[in-house]
């Protein structure tokens, strides 16, 4: 309780070891819970209250400890609140880029120091404050031992030599004892602390710098790996795509129409209508040759239905042009036997701004024995 009470402290001194631990600790929760935070709401309240008012009181104690201005002590606190919303809600790699920005103000506010200051306190665990870290020892009353007497005697050597040693005036060796004790003992429990880390770092120093570069190392790959994930990704996306769109058409069964225009089928029995229409410019068409596409909705509005006289509309699902001046209209085959019924049995229709004159259609549709099993069906 008493070391939850001193990081809350805002009347304290940290050193600059302590100010290190607590702001890597605020960092791992952070990191730890990254993948976490943009989805639980309540999660990064927690985190933004619990580390913020930490952070800011050790800051608060840091820059007192150093003997700067105390608004300097925002600095800190600002740069984790940019890594945690940087973090939380950034998608790209880069964010990870926070973290550098983030070692080094730490780093900086770990090591500026004021001597002058610092001498005139004596720190528990790195702290000085109103708060007692010191484990409470009970020290037992001194007693004296008292020799047994016989009722109505009086011993006056003893009592001349306490007399003579609880005299007020005089000084007693055990006054000169009791401080030296308590001082020695009071030194050691401040210093034991700083002075453990400090002998630990001496003797370990080329792993502390080996844990450091480590650690670095990891935060660059990090920082390099999220970077060329994002960069691959919208190729990963773009082959997808192409992946997924419909592969070259085999037509089939073609057969020329009286009214300059013919009809192909595919290997799916998708019906495709062709004819030689004004000619297009590269300029004029959009990726693949496309003059309308329903995929994307862009191109000649006048394309997207198929539109017989006295009878229904037909969507169209894509129209290309080739060689200049050829149109490809291609259609679901779910919808190539009421086309091809249609071809046969209605007057004429009107497709991208062309109209056609279905005169002696049928015929030629009943010579080919692959249209002329959709004339037959019901």
């Amino acid at each position: 309780m008493t070391l939850l009470k001193s990081l809350l402290c805002l009347k304290g001194h940290d050193n600059g070891r302590r100010f290190l631990v607590v702001s890597l600790a605020c960092y791992l929760l952070l990191v730890l819970l990254s993948s976490a935070l943009s989805q639980a709401a309540i999660l990064m309240i927690l985190l933004f209250v619990v580390t913020t008012a930490v952070l800011a009181a050790s800051a608060f104690r840091r820059i007192h400890d150093a003997g700067f201005a105390t608004p300097l002590a925002a600095i800190p606190v600002v740069i984790y609140w940019i890594n945690l919303f940087g973090i939380a809600y950034i998608q790209h790699g880069s964010r990870w880029a926070l973290l550098v920005l983030a070692v080094l103000a730490t780093l900086a506010m770990a090591t500026v120091s004021n001597a002058r200051v610092r001498r005139n306190y004596q720190y528990q665990m790195g702290y000085h404050g109103p708060v007692n870290l010191e484990v409470s020892k009970e020290t037992a009353a001194p007693r004296n031992r008292i020799e047994p007497t016989i009722a109505g005697q009086k011993t006056p050597d003893i009592e001349e030599s306490i007399s003579t040693n609880i005299h007020p005036t005089e000084h007693s060796p055990i006054d000169d004892i009791k401080p030296a004790n308590e001082n020695n003992e009071q030194n050691s429990t401040d210093a034991s602390w700083d002075q453990q880390l400090v002998i630990w770092f001496n003797q370990n120093r080329q792993l502390s710098i080996m844990v450091a570069a480590i650690f670095s190392v990891m935060v660059l790959t990090l920082i390099a790996l999220s970077i060329s994930k994002n960069e691959t990704a919208p190729e990963a996306n773009n082959n997808s795509v192409q992946t997924t769109q419909p592969k070259q058409k085999v037509r089939l069964n073609k057969i020329e129409m009286p009214d300059q225009f013919w009809v192909m089928l595919d290997e799916n029995d998708s019906l495709t209508i062709g004819w030689e229409g004004d000619i297009q410019t590269k300029s004029d068409l959009g990726e693949n040759n496309s003059y309308w596409s329903a995929y994307t909705g862009k191109g000649d509005q006048t394309c997207v239905d198929l539109h017989f006289s006295l009878g229904a509309d037909i969507k169209t699902l894509s129209v290309t042009v080739k060689n200049g001046g050829d149109y490809y209209a291609d259609f679901s085959p779910t919808d190539t036997q009421t086309i091809v019924k249609s071809i046969a049995d209605k007057d004429r229709f009107k497709l991208c701004g062309y109209e056609f004159i279905l005169k002696g259609t049928r015929n030629l549709l009943r010579n080919n024995k692959k249209y002329k099993q959709y004339l037959e069906l019901n």
